[in-house]
C-alpha cells in the first residue's frame, strides 16, 4: 500500500486539479452530445439533479487515478535512486 506524505499529495493536487476538471467536463460534454444525438433529448432532462453528482464523481475518479499514478511513479524513482546508490557503493 502506498502511503504518500502530505506534502507530496498536496503538491500533486495543486499541480493537476485544473487539468482533471477540464478532462471531466470535456468527458461529460462529449457524453451529453452523444446522448443527445442518440436519444433526441438532453441528458439533464433524464438525470435532473443526479447529473452534477455524476460529474463530480467522475472528476474525483480521474483525480484519484492520476494521483495514484503520480505516487507510484514517485516511489519507483526513489527505488531506482536507491538501487543506483547501492551499486555505486558495491563497486
Amino acid at each position: 500500500m502506498i502511503v504518500p506524505s502530505f506534502r507530496l499529495y498536496h503538491f500533486a493536487v495543486k499541480l493537476i486539479w485544473k487539468r482533471m476538471l477540464m478532462l471531466a467536463l470535456l468527458f461529460w460534454l462529449g457524453l451529453a452530445g452523444v446522448y443527445y444525438i442518440v436519444n433526441g433529448m438532453t441528458i439533464w432532462h433524464e438525470y435532473h439533479g443526479w447529473l452534477p453528482l455524476m460529474i463530480a464523481g467522475t472528476y474525483f475518479l480521474f483525480m484519484d487515478v492520476k494521483l495514484m499514478l503520480i505516487m507510484m511513479r514517485h516511489k519507483e524513482k526513489k527505488k531506482w535512486k536507491r538501487y543506483k546508490l547501492e551499486n555505486k557503493f558495491n563497486e
